[in-house]
């Protein structure tokens, strides 16, 4: 132990007299090892910290303190009293010795042996014996730290001291402008008043000394290495600020104050923070201002020219007027709801009837932020409003008057039966006139989207909320493509249809068809909406999507009553609901644009080919299948090997051409010939709900033509060779001959001109549709080649071969036609033409076939 003493007392000289930092780590190693502990540390230093220089006794602390940095968890509890006891006399000492000392205070705070009553010990000293805003940057930043580990460790020590702590810290802060720091008494401040801290009678000397940077203005400068933003000091402010209602008889005036303010960040604050308030505050707290915070959102609605600040003063008034609907009415209490609506008014309603309406639509704002705040206030304004509103609307006929009576009239949609019907049927004119719908496209959206509401309450009828499904769909088509309308869509629409949808979707009802039809209104909205999403957006609503039903996680949905991680695709035993579940995925995913990467494709996708393969609920199977098709029309190019003709045809995917020879050779297979046939048609026909371009679908030009010049001899030989499917190949041969390829024109021709000469039974049945298709007729006219010509002219003549009870209404129309090649400038054309007119002259006459 001498031989530790010895090379303890070296160390200690070497620091403090040779001025050499080095040792402060060797000395800590040392006490690690056990050569020494920490109090003979203390002991060695004795002669130092009583030498009557500043500097040595500095030099002495500082060692120690570096030490501790390093061992503070290895003391006992015995050593952190007596240090704490050092450091509290230390305090008393020459100021530069004061760093040191914080710094040693510090590295005892983390200690998990600190005494009882240690930490008021250690504030008590700190309070009485430091001026803090007198310390450099650092050391005040070690006082904040000193205060926020004994919140976090002795927080019951800490309440004990009373409102004496919350004085000590006001004291500490006072005067403070390093940014660092403020954001650590920013958060010591919300701590005390969210931590339960008696404030006594220091209520407002901790309101200003927090208050006065309020708003708070920092530029951080260029290279910051620290990385504080504004945002970050704003925020960390308004917690403390609207932390307690016992702040608003000083937060209330000041926001009212700063709203004069000629600077727009500062305005945009004060309203974001008024917004913060309401959802703390009650009533009586905000009653005595109301008239001066209707003023100041008054005028920042009606006289500015930043949006920001617009759209801030709209969401303070929302807030406010939900803050006073909620207070519970008594028989001796003023209705403060009544009073603020009155104010709201009388300043407004006169405007929605000015001849010039430049203030209509700054009125309608307010009103509207107003009445959706609350279904009572929803019931006052709509009352007030909608009569005139209705009257002005029907007399009105320029559109920019229209639309902006239109914004005024959507504010009232929640209110009560009577009123609310005349809201809808006002909504759907307005929904129907594109132009108007141009303008007021943001308003709209979200008045007809608050109003689903209805449903989920039972107080909107069945027919009322197909109505406004209707009303939407209009709106969602033609929307202006911006912004504004893509995050209405995202945030709110989509989440709350869906949500809706599977409330409807997951109900024990007696009737299935009501939910369905209510299914049915929905999701082509929902499938709308989808379609105009940017591409942000869009990748994000794909990610709830497919989240939503592969894992059940419905957390983005509003009013979320639905049991956790249900699996929405696999309703076991009920093929109705399960159905319903693929409709919504199919409305979400595949209308997306192609830009968007939908994620767990594969996983998703062989969840929908196992539904479409072995469900046997033909609905259920079928919105299987469309939706995988979807899917697999906008994959990448390379990335497309699923077995899906129609996806795979409209993209001119190389895949296509042997799905399209696998239809060909089920066509002579006896039980499933006729599926494949209705699969061509499948392949022609337009898609109302997948696979077009309104669903962002690949859809190549001319798919179809090019499709028919690939498989026109297959076609024919089908045609020649299989008499049982002559009735379902007929169509695609007509489709056919509206190909612009002469040559499929003319093959096509040539296959059907023999069989028309001798046709069969299962033809002779569609003589009117080969009539009066009238392609035939397009193809005689001298547009077209000469061989074409010819050809369809001879078909035209074989028609005339069928019974004359299948083609007796079309002679008048078939010799309407042929006058025209009659004057053909080829002698072989006016030939072929007079041949087809004097069979179809004498069909039917005497002397005739």
């Amino acid at each position: 132990m001498a031989a530790g003493s010895a090379l303890l007392v070296g160390l200690v000289e070497e620091f403090v007299s040779g001025q050499q930092d080095s040792k402060a780590a060797d000395t800590a190693t040392g006490l690690k090892a056990g050569q020494f502990t920490i109090l003979q540390l203390v002991e060695a230093l004795g002669l130092h910290l009583a030498s009557s220089q500043p500097q040595t006794r500095a030099r002495g602390v500082q060692l120690l303190s570096n030490v501790l940095q390093q061992c503070h968890g290895d003391l006992t509890e015995r050593e952190v009293d007596v240090l704490l006891a050092f450091y509290e006399n230390r305090l008393k000492d020459h100021y530069v010795i004061t760093p040191h000392v914080l710094k040693g205070m510090k590295a005892l705070t983390k200690c998990s042996v600190l005494p009882p009553g240690s930490a008021v010990s250690i504030l008590k000293s700190l309070f009485q014996d430091v001026h803090v805003q007198s310390l450099m940057l650092v050391e005040r930043s070690c006082v904040y730290n000193i205060l926020t580990q004994l919140m976090e460790s002795r927080e019951s020590e800490l309440k004990g001291l009373g409102a004496d702590f919350v004085f000590g810290f006001v004291q500490s802060v006072d005067g403070e402008r390093d940014p660092r720091n403020l954001l650590l008494a920013f958060q010591i401040a919300r701590k005390i008043i969210h931590g339960g801290y008696d404030l006594g009678k220091f209520t407002e000397e901790l309101f200003e000394v927090t208050s006065c940077y309020f708003p708070i203005d920092f530029s951080p400068p260029p290279n910051d290495p620290h990385g504080i933003t504004q945002e970050e000091l704003i925020l960390a402010l308004r917690a403390v600020l609207t932390g307690t209602p016992r702040f608003a008889e000083f937060l209330l005036p000041l926001i009212i104050e700063k709203l004069d303010s000629d600077v727009q960040s500062a305005k945009v604050d004060s309203l974001q923070t008024l917004t913060a308030c309401a959802s703390v505050y009650e009533h009586k707290e905000l009653a005595e201002f109301l008239p001066g915070l209707w003023a100041s959102l008054r005028r920042e609605v009606f006289q500015t020219a930043s949006e920001r600040v617009e759209s801030a003063g709209l969401a303070a008034l929302g807030a406010l007027t939900a803050c006073i609907s909620r207070s519970v009415l008594n028989s001796d209490s003023e209705d403060y709801l009544n009073v603020f609506l009155d104010l709201v008014l009388k300043d407004c309603q006169h405007h929605l009837c000015e001849p010039d309406l430049k203030l209509v639509w700054p009125s309608a704002k307010l009103l509207q932020a107003t009445s959706t705040a609350s279904y009572r206030a929803s019931h006052r304004v709509a009352a007030a409003i909608m009569p005139s509103l209705i009257e002005q609307y029907n007399s009105r006929t320029q559109v920019s008057h229209t639309s902006q009576l239109g914004h005024s009239i959507s504010v009232s949609v929640d209110a009560r039966q009577a009123v609310r019907q005349r809201c809808l049927t006002a909504l759907a004119a307005v929904s129907s006139r594109p132009s108007v719908v141009q303008e007021s496209t943001p308003v709209l959206l979200q008045v007809l989207t608050f109003s689903h509401t209805g449903m989920c309450t039972g107080s909107f009828s069945l027919e009322e909320v197909i109505s406004v499904c209707h009303n939407l769909q209009r709106i969602a088509e033609h929307a202006q493509d911006t912004e504004e309308t893509g995050r209405v869509f995202h945030d709110i629409i989509i989440p709350r249809l869906l949500g809706l949808a599977l409330q409807a979707a997951m109900r024990d009802h007696p009737s299935p068809l009501v939910e369905e039809s209510v299914l049915s209104a929905m999701v082509p909205v929902i499938s709308t909406t989808c379609a105009r999403l940017q591409s942000q957006l869009a990748g994000q609503t794909a990610s709830r999507a497919v989240s939503l039903f592969l894992d059940g996680d419905m957390s983005f949905l509003p009013e979320n009553a639905f049991p956790s991680q249900i699996q929405l695709l696999k309703q076991a035993g009920d093929s109705w609901r399960q159905s319903q579940m693929v409709c919504l995925l199919m409305g979400c995913v595949c209308s997306l644009p192609r830009s968007v990467e939908v994620p767990q494709m594969d996983r998703l996708l062989l969840e929908l080919e196992e539904l479409s393969c072995t469900c046997d609920h033909p609905f259920s199977y079928t919105s299987a299948a469309k939706c995988y098709a979807g899917l697999v029309n906008k994959r990448p190019a390379g990335e497309s090997s699923s077995p899906v003709a129609k996806a795979l045809l409209l993209r001119y995917h190389p895949l296509s051409t042997a799905l399209t020879d696998k239809l060909f050779s089920l066509l002579s297979d006896s039980e499933l010939g006729s599926l494949a046939a209705d699969g061509f048609s499948l392949l022609m026909s337009d898609s109302p709900d997948v696979l077009n371009r309104g669903c962002n679908a690949d859809v190549r030009i001319m798919y179809r033509q090019r499709f028919f010049t690939e498989n026109s001899a297959k076609l024919v030989q089908g045609f020649n060779s299989a008499a049982q499917v002559l009735f379902i190949l007929l169509p695609l041969l007509l489709e056919a001959l509206s190909c612009p390829d002469q040559a499929v024109q003319l093959s096509t021709l040539s296959c059907l001109q023999p069989v028309l000469m001798d046709p069969p039974s299962a033809l002779i049945t569609h003589a009117k549709t080969l009539i009066f298709t009238q392609r035939f007729f397009c193809l005689s006219l001298s547009l077209s080649s000469q061989k074409v010509r010819i050809a369809s002219l001879r078909c035209i003549h074989a028609l005339s071969r069928f019974p004359e009870h299948e083609v007796r209404l079309g002679p008048g129309l078939v010799l309407r036609a042929l006058a025209v090649p009659l004057d053909d400038l080829k002698r072989m054309v006016r030939n072929e033409a007079v041949v087809a007119r004097n069979e179809w002259f004498l069909l039917g006459s005497p002397g005739g076939r």
